[in-house]
């Protein structure tokens, strides 16, 4: 089946290319958009219109999470499942994100000291030098305004009152250092057929641990298939 991934909020699609070499099966990315409104109802209005007519599973990423419950509202028979990674459905982080929509975050992106920030928060302590030169590339490639965007509607964000029956799985990354594991259960919430797989790694671990990932994913789309009956 179809796995179509949301990145998370660089929005490219650009960091999942080594994840998506370990990936077997055909597979779709859909970049979110680099201009108009950033918040979730828009985002997914947009998307809609890109997704496939063939039955599929949801990956979304990190920021992207938020978008789902807005797709949701559509009638879309064709998806059989959702896999949230490393994913949040309220503020992640109240102290963090007010902080952070006021920097200048590309300039700091490449700052002397912020690969360390980088290991430290997102990537992991093992990440490669080819990791964070291209993290570090797609981040300076993301528009200033269009990222501070994204930020406010992470630091507004609120958990949808409505529930969903789609089967789920959430990829949880164990040394994630943005995302508590309170923030990753509460999907509980929303998702009433969830399942819970955890990996050892950081908030990015798609592409921290790529080949683990990779197997998590195959695992979650096979306990998706079986849950389709009780959805």
């Amino acid at each position: 089946m179809k796995l179509v991934l949301l990145p998370g909020m660089d929005g490219t699609g650009e960091l999942f290319e080594e994840f998506l070499s370990y990936h077997d099966g055909d597979y779709l990315v859909i970049a979110l958009p680099q201009q108009g409104p950033q918040d979730h109802s828009y985002l997914a209005k947009s998307l809609e219109k890109q997704l496939p007519k063939e039955d599929y599973i949801l990956l979304a990423e990190s920021f992207s999470g938020g978008i789902v419950p807005e797709l949701l509202k559509q009638d879309l028979t064709n998806m059989k499942g959702i896999i949230f990674v490393a994913s949040f459905l309220s503020c992640p982080n109240r102290y963090l994100l007010p902080i952070a929509k006021v920097l200048p975050i590309k300039k700091l992106a490449s700052a002397p000291l912020s690969k360390i920030g980088h290991k430290l928060l997102l990537l992991g302590k093992d990440a490669s030098k080819e990791l964070l030169s291209k993290f570090i590339k797609v981040t300076e490639s993301i528009p200033d305004h269009i990222l501070k965007s994204r930020l406010a509607v992470m630091s507004q964000q609120i958990l949808p009152s409505a529930t969903f029956d789609v089967p789920t799985v959430y990829i949880q990354a164990l040394s994630d250092r943005l995302i508590s594991p309170g923030k990753s259960r509460e999907l509980s919430n929303v998702f009433r057929n969830i399942e819970y797989i955890e990996i050892d790694g950081p908030h990015f671990i798609l592409q921290a641990k790529p080949k683990e990932s990779s197997q998590a994913v195959a695992k979650a789309a096979v306990l998706i298939m079986n849950n389709q009956g009780s959805s």
